[in-house]
C-alpha cells in the first residue's frame, strides 16, 4: 500500500483567515452546543466582544504574537509519524468500505477549533488545542470526516451523529489514542447502531438516518 502524502501549510495570513472564519460562525457554534468562548484565539481579542471586531483588528492581533517555531515542531511530529498511522486507517477504511485519498492538504493553526475540514482533501488542525502527541490523532479524525462526508449528506445524519460516528470509528482502529469529546446530548441509540453494523460503513449510516 502506498502511503497518502502531506501537503503541510502554515503561515501568519492563513490564521488571520482562521480567526475571521471562526468568528464569521458564532451563531453556528452557539446553535450547535459548541462553547466556542474556550476555543483559542489570539489574546488581544475580548471573547466577550468577539462579534465586534474588524479585519484590521483581527490581523493586528495575529500578527503580534505570530511564530513558526511550534509549527515547526509539530510538521516534524506528522512527519515522523505519519506512515505508521496512516497504514492502519487505511486498512479500516477498506474493511469498512471508504477509501483514501493520494495526497491531503493540512493547514496548521494556533485558532479556532481543534480541527475542520474541506473536501476533497483538506483538513485544518489546530496545534494549540491539542497535546502535540494528539496532533495526529486530530488529522485522522479529520480525515474520516472527508472519507464519510458524502454518506452524511446522502443520508442527512445530523451535526452529532456524524461526531459520534467519527469517534468511535477512531476507537476501533486506534484504542486510547483519541479523547473522547463531551456530546451535549445523550447519544447513546447511535452508538448501539455504530457497535451493531461495524464496520459496514453504509449500513451504520443508513440506520442511523432512522432515528428520531
Amino acid at each position: 500500500m502506498k502511503t497518502a502524502k502531506l501537503k503541510i501549510i502554515y503561515s501568519e495570513e492563513f490564521d488571520i483567515q482562521r480567526v475571521k472564519k471562526t468568528l464569521s460562525k458564532i451563531d453556528w457554534f452557539i446553535e450547535n452546543k459548541y462553547n466556542y468562548k474556550k476555543f483559542p484565539l489570539p489574546k488581544a481579542l475580548d471573547k466577550e466582544k468577539l462579534q465586534s471586531y474588524s479585519e484590521s483588528d483581527i490581523k493586528e492581533a495575529v500578527r503580534a504574537e505570530y511564530t513558526d517555531v511550534l509549527y515547526k515542531e509539530c510538521e516534524k511530529t506528522l512527519i515522523d509519524n505519519w506512515a505508521k498511522v496512516f497504514g492502519e486507517l487505511e486498512q479500516a477504511f477498506v474493511k469498512s468500505g471508504l477509501s483514501c485519498r493520494d495526497k491531503y492538504i493540512i493547514y496548521l493553526t494556533k485558532y479556532g477549533t481543534g480541527g475542520s475540514y474541506n473536501l476533497p482533501n483538506t483538513v485544518v488542525i489546530n496545534i494549540v488545542s491539542s497535546a502535540r502527541e494528539r496532533v495526529l490523532s486530530v488529522i485522522i479524525h479529520e480525515i474520516v470526516h472527508l472519507a464519510i462526508e458524502k454518506q452524511i449528506v446522502k443520508y442527512k445524519i445530523t451535526q452529532w451523529q456524524k461526531e459520534v460516528i467519527v469517534d468511535s470509528f477512531l476507537n476501533k482502529v486506534y484504542p486510547g489514542m483519541l479523547k473522547q469529546q463531551n456530546y451535549p446530548f445523550d447519544m447513546s441509540e447511535t452508538q448501539k447502531i455504530f457497535e451493531k453494523y461495524y464496520p459496514d460503513a453504509e449500513l451504520i449510516m443508513s440506520n442511523i438516518s432512522k432515528l428520531e
